[in-house]
């Protein structure tokens, strides 16, 4: 199902539970008696709320940056696949040819089975296999002039950086956060909800309205916390879109023509 109809039914469920909570002590403190709370939980909630304000903003803005990283990360690896392919061109063709399938190889092995392991924390053996065997044939290629040693040295240097990038991919995409900063996360947002409960405020329906709004309000800020921590999973995570690049790039540039109005190929 989608993360989006998990999400909703946290909200959903979280905000239920924030106003029985409220309900109950209502009833069995009764509002008079919370009136009598009223001003000091105000102070409290002021200080408990803005020091969980800050800390769940640092979080999210944690998250979404290292979402965005291992984009870019993505976008500078399959840019070095590609450059690699479009560079072995002008190498002796029984060398371009073993080079350029490798490439292509290597491109489709991420897209097809690397980023369903990488969703559950693993990789994919074909994707390493694929890289290991580019790099045996990059370093044992033979060149014959000036300009084959120039192109097998800006081959290295891309292949150095493209086995870089992909190794600090599959580290940021375990990474994750760590368990005890969702403990703080979710006690924190409870211990605020629970200050609201401290208001004596004869109206029911207002007092209902105030609780769900908080309530309401933290539960989507976690949830938006879970959506950018996990950046490979989910609707809004990172897509092996720059490796599907590749694969146009590899299809058309021999013959020179570019596609046009073309959608990237489906996953």
């Amino acid at each position: 199902m989608s993360l989006y109809f998990y999400g909703s039914v946290f909200v959903l469920v979280s905000t239920v539970l924030a106003v029985m909570g409220m309900l109950v002590v209502r009833k069995r403190v009764g509002v008079k008696n919370l009136a009598g709370y009223h001003e000091v939980a105000g102070y409290l909630l002021s200080v408990i709320g803005t020091l969980y304000a800050v800390l769940l903003g640092f979080i999210v803005v944690d998250a979404m940056g290292k979402q965005q990283e291992l984009r870019v990360i993505v976008e500078k690896e399959a840019s070095g696949v590609a450059n690699i392919f479009l560079a072995s061109y002008g190498l002796k063709e029984e060398s371009r040819s073993e080079i350029q399938g490798t490439c292509y190889r290597y491109a489709t092995a991420v897209i097809n089975e690397e980023w369903n392991d990488m969703e559950h924390g693993s990789y994919s053996a074909t994707a390493f296999e694929e890289a290991w065997k580019l790099w045996k044939e990059i370093t044992e290629l033979k060149t014959g002039d000036d300009d084959e040693r120039a192109i097998k040295e800006q081959i290295l240097s891309e292949m150095c950086q493209m086995t870089e990038n992909r190794r600090t991919r599959l580290v940021t995409a375990r990474a994750g956060m760590a368990p005890v900063m969702w403990v703080v996360l979710i006690v924190g947002g409870v211990f605020t909800v629970l200050f609201t409960y401290f208001f004596g405020v004869d109206n029911l329906k207002a007092h209902v309205l105030m609780t769900v709004l908080v309530a309401l309000t933290l539960s989507l800020n976690v949830f938006l916390v879970f959506i950018f921590a996990y950046p490979i999973s989910g609707d809004i995570g990172v897509r092996p879109e720059a490796f599907k690049m590749d694969l146009l790039i590899f299809k058309h540039f021999q013959s020179g023509k570019i596609p046009q109005n073309q959608n990237l190929p489906s996953r």
